[in-house]
């Protein structure tokens, strides 16, 4: 027979034999409604930046092809390791090499048919945009979301994107397979290309480091496919196709040409001896290893009285089955090389980061190792545990094992343990590369191994055994390897990117996802410990019941009866370890449930969204608004109960009706005027006081707040054992409506029947753009227990910080008192030598220097930068990771230089967050925070900031979930925040102080900011200054001129 005709032939059979396999039904049935699931989520499709497209745009096409091709890595892996493990697990591989035919053409039709059977399975990823007119039909998105199908995009997907990567990593997994000769060697490549995925888009794309470099490495293609589809607008969102540009060239020649070329050389050398003989190496080894062993077998466990103790031999079994897993050279390197990855991408995004340096700490790094490795942690213990569950399955030796005396869980709980103990190894890997870059950066005393290492016990390795004994479940229930495989990776895939779709949210149905934690170098566990080590136990009883649900699942040698077997299962050892699973969970689960609806309920997308609506139903344009002169506020906090106690009277009172935003926890008490009550209503976080006909009157409030503790989404909480670190609208209203509850997005206004236009919320019923109420006489008061820990009186807006820090080090420099925690002593000289030299330089435009006497380092995710009286809270994150060089300590400058001179200019105006307020508060003070780093570092420190927040407006603009239009109805904290500092800069260099104070003037006096603009500049020059944004090229967004 022909080399030709030998190569057709196995093609063709190694493709039946995969579409008889099972996968390619399930990989097609799974992704196809994994990929409508995500095209309903509205949610989701606003993420991936298609909010504004149809559901089937070209660019959720090239998304969706690259993003989901890491669950193909494994499917891939399996498709191109059977044609050369097949024959040898019968123990057939001898006869089918000693075949006369030509073993190269053998060798590449094996290939073939292995390829187009990997082409067919990525061919799914595409197969869900063809049906999706269904969702349209089914009327599970709204009337026109679904677009013409887009048959240019899904074909350049294909032959671009999924075609090149299926041929060139599966000609990577057959020279594995060749070297190996077993399913390690192919699931460890997966491995390491998912590893490389995770670096290029969380180390690279994340620091914003080198985007060539993230593109050529990343196989799937994704890195390059973002980057690309992120500054697109919507109509090449809707039909473009990506351009045949030098990266994605260069990506595919690396990923699909070298491995084949790889491939061709290794094939035209591989003899049949190479196939059929072990290698001499591993002989001499295994037989080094014998003649360590005693001879003879082994006897059984046994107790003190000679009896068989079958829990010693299940310790056995587990030591076995762990052993002879984590003594294989694949298994070795494999974690060597997560180890040096880890350590190179905390290392790499610490030094390259394009807003550091960082200084890697703890506190910084683990989180972004979290990110970066466990993903391909959760899918190598569905693997491994997969490939524990099979070890036994040879020809005859798994019937003969069956027929053992042994009971049957003693095997099922050896494997289950030898399942934890690999978990538990993987899971400390990313504490350990965390570690080895603190320990190398950092210095030594600031270096904690106790809480590197307790991070991944108590974040990764919970969730990662769930998904490791789910794969050991699947595989007891399938008893197609195949099969069996395929289906771990699918579900794998589907519960670690639930937190992507976000169809569970709670924490305890949320299986295989960290769980969410801001930690803090001043905080530490405390705030987290208790929730952890709840939801931790919850967890580890869900893998007891895995394993219970198995052990019934397991088939017993040929039988077929497994009802019967499950039944009999049940009134052993198995069905008692089901019974205390079960009273675990329960026992767990609802205090913990309960518990967290407590301190985090209702903070989901889509209670937001309900809330938003019914917040706007509230309130109508024609309200009157609200004034105050002044009044007291005593507020008191129990730690021991977490409530903090208000009282609050209002002095000057005149309007008719009061509204004002509420903290999360807030109980109202008692409202009176003159001592008569005074008709509350409370919907939504927001209060609603009829007042009647009051003028001049005096209102007396009086309220709760629970302090939540718990917090599903990882935010962290002010009061802790540690200390507090309190800002006023934590505990306390603040009078007014806050535009930024306006739902402005399209989808949700549609969801929730508002209508299309968004209103416009009068600037004089708005709540102030600082504090809890505009300019008046204000006098404050906080105690701790019955300890005054802080007081004040403020002619303003009333604004107000409290810091209790006991553990915290304090160090007074230059007359700064300045608090920290113990690893950042080093940071203090640079950090006051900033603070100094930025209250100079706003000092120049403001014409009066900031009051700074003390400095504090603020909790990760509690607060923005920010001066409140003397005290300047700089956040943790950037303030304190950056190093003491370099653009990160530059971008610090313009956040302090910003902070200070936006406090200066919310009291000087009283501004409230009506129309046209981001420009001033964010933009005004955003450009004198560059307008400082120009004059006090220079013009090419000015230029990197420049080019650095170009780059961040534009991906504010490009990524923005809402209608991107004018900047006197942009909404705080929203894309106009990266934007507005570059639109006001030239303002700012034209006017100078002068125009500045007549601005602050005219609003301080009542005009709105674009009236005021309009008073200074005339019509068209406050039009051009608040106009939209323009996208001039995909390198810089420039403001409108």
């Amino acid at each position: 027979m022909s080399g030709w005709a030998v190569m057709r032939r196995e093609a063709v059979a190694e493709f039946r034999a995969g579409l008889h396999s099972g996968i390619v039904p399930l990989i097609f049935i799974g992704l196809t409604l994994y990929l409508l699931m995500c095209l309903t989520n509205a949610g989701y499709v606003e993420k991936m930046g298609g909010g504004e497209v149809p559901r089937n745009a070209a660019s959720l096409i090239y998304l969706m092809a690259s993003g989901c091709m890491f669950f193909l890595f494994f499917a891939w892996a399996w498709v191109f390791a059977r044609p050369l493990l097949r024959d040898r697990s019968v123990f057939l591989h001898e006869v089918v090499l000693a075949l006369p035919v030509n073993l190269t053409a053998l060798l590449w039709g094996r290939y073939l048919g292995a390829a187009l059977l990997a082409v067919l399975l990525s061919a799914s990823i595409l197969v869900g945009f063809l049906v999706t007119p269904v969702l349209e039909w089914l009327s599970l998105v709204p009337d026109g979301a679904i677009g013409p199908v887009p048959w240019m995009a899904l074909g350049f997907a294909f032959l671009w994107l999924l075609v090149p990567a299926a041929c060139g990593l599966g000609a990577l997994y057959f020279l594995a397979t060749l070297r190996g000769r077993g399913l390690a060697a192919p699931f460890a490549v997966a491995a390491g290309l998912m590893l490389l995925w995770m670096f290029a888009v969380v180390v690279l794309k994340e620091g914003h480091i080198n985007p060539v470099l993230g593109a050529s490495i990343d196989p799937s293609l994704f890195t390059h496919v973002l980057q690309t589809v992120e500054g697109w607008g919507p109509a090449q969102k809707s039909t473009g196709l990506l351009p045949l540009d030098v990266p994605l060239l260069a990506n595919r020649a690396l990923w699909c040409l070298l491995p084949l070329l790889a491939l061709a050389w290794a094939l035209a050398r591989t003899r049949r001896e190479d196939l059929a003989l072990e290698r001499t190496a591993r002989q001499q080894k295994v037989k080094k290893a014998a003649l360590l062993l005693p001879a003879g077998p082994r006897p059984p466990a046994l107790d003190g009285t000679g009896r068989l103790h079958w829990g010693r031999a299940l310790l056995a079994e587990a030591a076995w089955q762990a052993g002879r897993l984590l003594r294989g050279r694949a298994f070795r390197a494999g974690v060597l090389l997560l180890l040096a990855l880890g350590v190179l991408s905390a290392f790499i995004h610490g030094v390259w980061h394009a807003e550091g340096p960082m200084v890697p700490r703890l506190e910084l790094s683990l989180p972004l190792l979290k990110s970066a490795i466990f993903l391909v942690i959760a899918f190598a213990v569905a693997a491994l545990a997969g490939l524990l569950a099979r070890a036994d399955d040879l020809p005859g030796f798994g019937e003969m094992l069956d027929a053992a005396p042994a009971p049957d869980y003693v095997r099922l709980f050896g494997r289950a343990l030898a399942v934890l103990a690999v978990t538990l190894m993987l899971s400390l890997l990313p504490g350990l590369s965390g570690l080895i870059v603190a320990l190398l950066a950092a210095p030594w005393a600031a270096v904690d191994p106790g809480f590197a290492l307790s991070y991944p016990l108590l974040m990764l390795a919970p969730p990662l055994l769930e998904l490791a004994l789910l794969a050991l479940l699947l595989h007891a229930i399938c008893r197609r390897a195949g099969l069996a495989y395929a289906a771990s990776m699918l579900l794998t895939f589907f519960l670690v990117l639930n937190h992507e779709l976000e169809l569970v949210s709670f924490p305890l149905a949320e299986m295989g996802i960290a769980p969410k934690a801001s930690l803090s170098g001043l905080t530490g566990w405390g705030p987290w410990l208790s929730y952890l080590l709840a939801l931790d136990g919850f967890k580890l009883a869900l893998c007891l019941l895995l394993v219970v649900l198995a052990g019934l699942a397991l088939p017993r040698g040929t039988e077929e009866g497994r009802l019967s077997l499950a039944w009999a299962r049940l009134r052993g050892p198995v069905g008692l370890a089901g019974v205390v699973a079960l009273l675990l969970l329960a026992g767990i689960g609802l205090p913990f449930a309960s518990r967290l609806d407590a301190d985090d309920g209702g903070h989901s997308r889509h209670n937001a969204e309900l809330e938003g609506a019914a917040w706007e139903r509230l309130w109508t344009a024609d309200l009157l608004p609200l004034r105050v002169a002044g009044g007291d506020l005593r507020l008191s906090i129990d730690p021991a109960s977490r409530v903090v106690r208000g009282e609050w009277r209002l002095d000057g009172v005149q309007g008719r009706r009061l509204d004002a935003e509420l903290p999360h926890g807030f109980q109202l008490q008692a409202a009176s005027i003159g001592g008569q009550p005074v008709l509350a209503k409370q919907v939504a976080d927001h209060l609603i006081l009829e007042l009647g006909d009051c003028t001049d009157c005096s209102l007396e409030l009086r309220w709760s707040v629970q302090v939540p503790q718990w917090s599903a989404e990882g935010e962290p909480t002010w009061l802790t054992r540690a200390g507090l670190w309190l800002r006023e609208s934590d505990i306390a209203p603040r009078l007014g409506l806050d535009p930024a509850r306006l739902l402005r997005a399209t989808l949700p206004r549609q969801r929730q029947g508002l209508p299309a236009d968004i209103p416009s919320l009068p600037a004089a019923l708005a709540v102030p753009a600082a504090g809890l109420a505009p300019a008046g006489n204000w006098r404050w008061q906080l105690l701790q227990g019955e300890k005054l820990i802080g007081q004040g009186r403020v002619n303003g807006p009333l604004t107000f910080a409290a810091l209790w820090a006991p553990g915290a080090i304090t160090q007074r420099l230059d007359g700064v008192e300045v608090s920290h925690d113990a690893s950042r002593s080093g940071m203090v000289p640079a950090l006051v030598q900033d603070v100094t030299a930025m209250r100079a330089c706003v000092g120049h435009w403001l014409g009066a220097v900031p009051p700074v006497t003390r400095l504090a380092q603020w909790p990760r995710g509690l607060s923005q930068t920010a001066r409140v009286d003397d005290l300047l809270l700089l956040a943790e994150a950037p303030g304190w990771d950056v190093a003491d060089q370099g653009t990160g300590r530059r971008l610090r400058r313009v956040e302090i230089a910003t902070a200070l001179a936006r406090a200066d200019l919310l009291a000087r105006s009283d501004l409230r967050q009506g129309p046209g307020s981001v420009w001033l508060a964010d933009g005004v003070a955003g450009a004198i925070g560059l307008a400082c780093v120009r004059e006090t570092d220079g013009a090419d420190a000015f230029a990197q900031v420049l080019a650095r927040q170009q780059e961040k407006a534009r991906l504010a603009v490009a990524g923005s979930d809402v209608p991107v239009g004018p900047l006197d109805r942009a909404a705080p904290n929203g894309w106009a925040s990266a934007y507005v500092p570059l639109a006001a800069l030239d303002w700012l260099n034209g006017q100078g102080p002068e125009g500045l104070a007549r601005l602050l003037d005219l609003v301080h006096q009542g005009a709105t900011v674009p009236a005021a603009l309009e008073t200074l500049l005339g019509r068209e020059g406050a039009a051009r200054l608040l106009a939209a944004p323009r996208l001039q090229d995909k390198a810089a967004i420039v403001p409108s001129r």
